[in-house]
């Protein structure tokens, strides 16, 4: 029995290629071939030479005698480029390697005999006059879109498009969740917690902020034709003020910083309470975690805390004997459900730099409309609006922003006390990180000391407690329990 691999494409991702394999799988049992390997290339281009790789990849195995048949449906799944010489180069490779080429729809395709010579070429002629006629096929309805000012391109969430298929229109499909994450994000709130309420991917929320056409009310579209990139402008209904989309986009910029990225590690999926995985090993500096499951008769376990290493390696130091969980969380409790530290806000107490970047946002969307309008009056007027703020911008005195922090009116046990789990949490590894927290043993008693050296040895702490989301507070003096 002869090994052969499937090669298997299709041009777009929204295509399937589920009926070549079955097509080619079938083909292999009836001329009794064993199907070794398979090369599934969803949204490669023949006709731009995306699938050449995975050829070299094939051939390379034929080399090495992995197999000696490579299987398509049909020549243009192999290649449709228009150089015909670099389609022939594949073939003969292919042929000079030991291997063949079968197409289930053209017995005689890459055949050494006169007659297979003939039809190759032909199928190579016809897949690049196919190609050809594609893209002018889709030229021609790309020109109907380009002379109707139709959208061409992706559009973010909560957009959607209407009409017919040369003339759609683009539309925002609820302005109101769009402005209430524009207010959010806007607010400092983060990215991950605007995602949560409105059970969106956070890069989803990222690119809906960054779309400029929700305050310019302009798309710019692109189609791009034997090298030659033919521009239009979609119109849309603008949905939020160019003030709220540059406060948007500016806490976006400032939130680029090295403390946001991926630090790694192993996260709890559902941890048995708020305090699992916070506090350090006093004998190795890992993680304490809190065992709260079933024996195996079924009845509950009283809640221990035990050492369970570092997040890579996740092994027990067996130098921190297990203790009971319940006297440390009462203590936590208490510690921070009766904290009347001020809750501060890091925000904006003077300046005015903020409105110099509101008016840059209103120039740029007038600039956009600018493009966009062809009623006379309507572009006078632009003009006139444009020279005002172009006027405001020259004359404008910046004086730079200051920002400090300011109360907030809550305290940290009324945060502490309303907040869920994942609040506690936050607070909790905001202090631990910021401050240093560990657990102590005294007298076999547990503590909760906050502010300390490796040792133990309690230290004066004036720092601030980074809470995220531009809140935090001011711990004076540091606190045991």
């Amino acid at each position: 029995m002869s090994l052969a691999a499937a090669f298997v494409r299709v041009s777009t991702g929204s295509q399937d290629e589920t009926s070549q394999v079955k097509a080619i799988n079938r083909a292999a049992r009836e001329r009794g071939i064993t199907i070794v390997k398979t090369f599934r290339l969803k949204g490669y281009s023949a006709s731009k030479g995306t699938q050449e790789p995975a050829l070299r990849e094939a051939i390379a195995d034929i080399q090495r005698g992995e197999y000696e048949t490579l299987i398509v449906t049909e020549s243009s799944r192999l290649d449709r480029r228009e150089d015909l010489d670099a389609q022939a180069e594949i073939l003969l490779v292919i042929r000079s390697a030991g291997g063949d080429v079968v197409s289930l729809t053209e017995p005689n395709f890459g055949k050494t005999d006169f007659a297979g010579r003939i039809i190759t070429l032909v199928a190579q002629h016809a897949n690049a006059e196919k190609s050809k006629t594609v893209k002018s096929t889709s030229y021609r309805g790309m020109t109907m879109v380009r002379d109707n000012k139709a959208l061409h391109g992706k559009l973010p969430t909560y957009w959607k498009t209407k009409g017919k298929r040369y003339a759609k229109q683009a539309y925002c499909a609820d302005p109101q969740a769009v402005n209430d994450v524009y207010v959010r994000i806007a607010r400092g709130e983060s990215v991950a917690s605007v995602g949560r309420a409105h059970d969106l991917y956070n890069q989803s929320i990222r690119n809906l902020i960054r779309f400029e056409a929700h305050h310019t009310g302009v798309i710019e579209c692109s189609y791009t034709y034997e090298g030659v990139t033919e521009k239009w402008i979609h119109e849309v209904t603008p949905v939020v003020d160019s003030a709220l989309w540059w406060s948007a986009n500016k806490v976006l910029d400032a939130n680029k910083t090295s403390a946001r990225v991926n630090k790694g590690g192993r996260p709890i999926r559902s941890p048995a309470t708020w305090l699992s995985g916070i506090l350090p090993c006093p004998g190795c500096g890992g993680k304490l975690y809190i065992n709260a499951s079933l024996t195996p008769a079924g009845n509950p376990r009283t809640p221990k805390l035990y050492c369970a290493g570092t997040p890579k390696k996740r092994l027990s130091c067996k130098r921190f004997n297990p203790c009971d969980a319940l006297p440390v969380i009462e203590l936590v409790e208490e510690m921070f459900g009766g904290d009347t530290t001020e809750i501060l806000a890091f925000q904006r107490v003077a300046g005015n730099a903020h409105e110099l970047g509101e008016l840059k946002a209103s120039l740029r969307k007038i600039q956009a409309r600018l493009s966009a309008t062809e009623d006379d009056d309507k572009l006078d007027a632009l003009i006139t609006e444009r020279k005002a703020i172009k006027a405001r911008i020259e004359e404008f005195v910046v004086v730079p922003d200051n920002y400090d922090y300011a109360p907030t009116g809550q305290t940290v046990a009324e945060r502490w006390i309303s907040g869920d789990e994942s609040v506690k949490r936050k607070m909790l590894r905001a202090v631990r990180e910021s401050l240093g927290m560990i657990l102590a043993l005294h007298d076999g008693q547990p503590r909760i000391v906050i502010g300390t050296d490796p040792q133990g040895a309690t230290a004066e702490a004036d720092g601030i407690v980074d809470l995220g989301d531009g809140l935090c507070f001011r711990r004076h003096t540091s606190q045991a329990a």
